[in-house]
């Protein structure tokens, strides 16, 4: 695409998406470094804190397909807007909550929006940005959510103390924040629909794509199913690893917190780092399998270490086994053979709905078997699901403009070899 096509509109749209997914973190996870108060607050076991957390992993993965289709039919602003707009609702609702059925149903509210909101980013992305820019992007679309978990983890527990101790207050101030970011959205934010339309991916014949046939594809299904491991474990830990410091290495509140701030301070470094490799070389597979091994490690040392600076060199690999991949994954399924927009959509929208079952899963059975097991043995054993997306990730090709430097030069080797041979011949 030349950059004569391109609007400067598109840096306004990266901002809003910027903005957006930052909330989005924040509104997912801010009851976890505030979950002790919450149990005593509504009454409920950790197994059911587990839950308020994890119900919007069950939501996101039901309606990120709905998100997808109504991004087809109506365009992937508004249904973007749509999302938003649940998101803030709920999170508002939430602070008024008293009682475990009242916020668990907020919570479902907030977990439909998230939902929703899958799809629309990558179809505006591509829409609006340049193949070449899509690795740049989606490495700071995927520094978002770190700067959100940073942001939970560093913030929350102060803000629940000079918010009077109050959970409600803290939650409330959340979905104010996001409520802004939604009234942005619905004021500034616009499509581009032509810039596709006059180079379409991969030469992709100009149609309508359908989920079935997204589905189909064979690399979405190695990415879903990579991903629902890598969910599963990260779900699990940036869930519970406030709660395991405070209760089993007898931190207090604050510090557990600030102890579990390394991990998304790191992941924001190795989403940069992540990007930047995958953007300057060309490739996408060094940055996915390789990467996940680190999370694997990180996980274990986290949890099996008791010296706070190996916890902290633990809890270093988990950032950036988590976030140095995501650029290279988001762009390789961009770049897969026939990829246009709005199939774009619906395959991130596929792919997260299979991931965000194991963040569902992950944390309400983990919880729960916690109470029998201990939280120590559930943390390490679930650490399994972490092989998937390690193997699956392998499997996957080489997309990347860089693989050409690689293809040509056996090919190179192949056309000198007989001639060589043949000069020394008698």
């Amino acid at each position: 695409m030349e950059q004569s096509k391109l609007s400067s509109y598109r840096w306004v749209i990266e901002v809003l998406m910027f903005l957006a997914f930052v909330g989005q973190t924040m509104t997912w996870l801010a009851p976890a470094p505030i979950l002790t108060p919450i149990m005593k607050s509504v009454h409920i076991s950790l197994g059911s804190a587990g839950l308020i957390i994890s119900i919007i992993a069950l939501c996101i993965s039901i309606f990120s397909l709905l998100g997808a289709v109504i991004s087809e039919r109506l365009g992937a602003l508004r249904a973007f807007l749509v999302g938003i707009w649940l998101l803030a609702i709920g999170q508002i609702l939430s602070s008024y909550c008293t009682t475990f059925g009242a916020l668990l149903t907020c919570r479902v509210i907030e977990g439909i929006g998230f939902g929703i909101m899958i799809a629309p980013p990558g179809t505006l992305t591509m829409q609006w940005f340049g193949e070449g820019e899509w690795p740049w992007i989606n490495m700071i679309n995927a520094l978002c959510a770190y700067i959100g978990l940073t942001a939970v983890y560093s913030l929350t527990a102060q803000l629940f103390l000079s918010l009077g101790s109050s959970w409600q207050r803290v939650v409330f101030a959340y979905g104010v924040a996001v409520a802004g970011v939604a009234l942005l959205w619905t004021i500034l934010g616009r499509e581009r629909h032509a810039i596709r339309a006059v180079e379409p991916v991969a030469n992709a014949p100009a149609q309508g794509s359908t989920l079935l046939e997204v589905i189909k594809m064979r690399d979405v299904q190695l990415l879903a199913c990579g991903l629902f491991g890598g969910m599963w474990v990260f779900q699990l830990y940036t869930a519970f690893l406030p709660e395991y410091f405070h209760s089993i290495r007898g931190m207090d509140l604050r510090a557990a917190s600030s102890m579990t701030a390394v991990l998304p301070i790191t992941g924001m470094f190795a989403s940069l780092g992540g990007g930047i490799g995958t953007g300057v070389t060309g490739l996408r597979k060094p940055f996915t399998w390789p990467v996940a091994i680190t999370t694997l490690l990180g996980c274990a040392g986290a949890i099996s270490m008791t010296d706070p600076i190996w916890i902290r060199v633990s809890l270093v690999l988990v950032g950036i086994g988590s976030a140095g991949s995501l650029a290279a994954i988001t762009t390789l399924l961009m770049e897969l053979p026939g990829m246009t927009p709005a199939k774009m959509g619906t395959g991130l929208a596929f792919m997260w709905s299979v991931g965000y079952v194991g963040a569902f899963v992950a944390p309400f059975l983990g919880g729960a078997l916690a109470a029998h097991y201990g939280l120590k043995t559930v943390m390490l054993g679930f650490l399994a699901f972490q092989f998937l997306p390690i193997v699956m990730m392998y499997l996957l090709p080489e997309t990347g403009p860089g693989r050409t430097r690689y293809e040509i030069a056996p090919a190179a080797g192949a056309s000198i070899t007989p001639s060589s041979a043949d000069a020394a011949q008698p």
